[in-house]
């Protein structure tokens, strides 16, 4: 469908071409820093005689990749209001837009962040909005510590409790069931017929089974006496380096393989609705100190490990939208000998 208007936008600076576009201009790659100020001019040809609401310049992001889409925009600047063009029209508007202070551009694994500087006819319900958009790279301004993120950052509270595991519904319902065996063998007098007697033992063991697989989790911990972690701070930019001290007090002698702490970046998405949702995750980065090999703890003396981290100066930040995210992690890890693994994450905000 042939459009009614042609829309070029031609900032002032100077940027890389690429291949032709509508008007004969080069499509452009804007390489902007967060915040920054950018001028330039909007082109507009008519082919037809248009009515319009409004003609207005500004800026939008998109997440692509395997993830559902999320969508956000950045200033918009009204170039002019309500009015009408006519056939053979060619006109000229100046514009200035500040770049939005985030989130950044971001090409990963499983999501991309991207920008445009848009330009858009918006006409009435009846008529579809006429636009042309030039491709933005939005990058971090080193002199401002204010940088927008994404519109739905994860909380360290609802973003550990997905990383450790769905060991407390897992531990809900063994009880739940265990309870219900108990119920129901009361309310029949524990007299049962062949079959009920046979589903009733399958549900206990399901129950214990389940309650067992709720309670996996937390054995290491305990078994360690609930380890004390402390951490210098959970907001860095990008080069900065987190301290971190961890004690162990376990009441009886405890055996160590591994004792690790884990620096980790993941990216993690969603695709699809309701049932047929399904998840994704990709660690981008991974840093492994490992604290201590082959030791045996005494109860009497305990285990006193301090560290530092760093997190490199080329690794991403910290971004949260509806079903994209890129997420770090400090793990802190132990392999202990006859009894299951301990892991605790702590959420990480990274800034540039």
């Amino acid at each position: 469908m042939t459009p009614s208007v042609l829309i070029a936008i031609h900032p002032d600076r100077k940027v890389p071409s690429g291949s032709p576009g509508k008007l004969g201009w080069g499509d452009s790659v804007l390489e902007l820093k967060a915040g920054e100020q950018v001028s330039g001019t909007v082109e507009v040809k008519v082919l037809e005689d248009v009515e319009f609401d409004s003609f207005r310049i500004g800026f939008l992001w998109h997440t692509e990749g395997r993830g559902n889409r999320a969508t956000g925009h950045g200033g918009h600047t009204l170039l002019k209001s309500e009015g009408e063009w006519r056939a053979g029209d060619h006109m000229s508007f100046p514009f200035s837009v500040c770049a939005p202070k985030g989130p950044l551009s971001y090409k990963g694994k499983l999501v991309n962040v991207v920008w445009e500087l848009e330009g858009r006819v918006c006409r009435s319900m009846l008529y579809s909005d006429v636009r042309e958009c030039i491709p933005v790279s939005l990058d971090a301004d080193p002199e401002s510590a204010e940088h927008d993120l994404g519109p739905t950052l994860p909380t360290a509270a609802a973003m550990e409790a997905v990383k450790r595991g769905l060991g407390g519904a897992w531990f809900t319902l063994g009880v739940i069931l265990l309870l219900g065996s108990v119920v129901f063998g009361v309310l029949r007098n524990w007299d049962f017929l062949s079959w009920e007697r046979g589903a009733l033992v399958l549900t206990i063991a399901g129950g214990l089974l389940l309650t067992l697989k709720g309670m996996w989790g937390r054995l290491g911990r305990g078994k360690l006496g609930e380890p004390a972690i402390q951490l210098s701070t959970t907001e860095l930019r990008r080069g900065e380096e987190i301290l971190f001290s961890l004690v162990l007090r376990p009441e009886q002698r405890t055996e160590l393989r591994s004792l690790d702490v884990v620096l980790e970046c993941e990216e993690r998405v969603v695709r699809g609705h309701g049932q047929y949702r399904s998840h994704r995750r990709k660690t981008v980065v991974s840093k492994t100190i490992s604290l201590s090999k082959d030791h045996v703890v005494e109860p009497h003396r305990g285990l006193r490990k301090r560290g530092a981290i760093s997190i490199p100066e080329d690794g991403p930040i910290s971004f949260g939208a509806p079903d994209n995210q890129v997420v770090w992690w400090l793990h802190f890890r132990a392999d202990i000998v006859g009894w299951p693994d301990w892991n605790e994450p702590h959420l990480l905000t990274v800034r540039p």
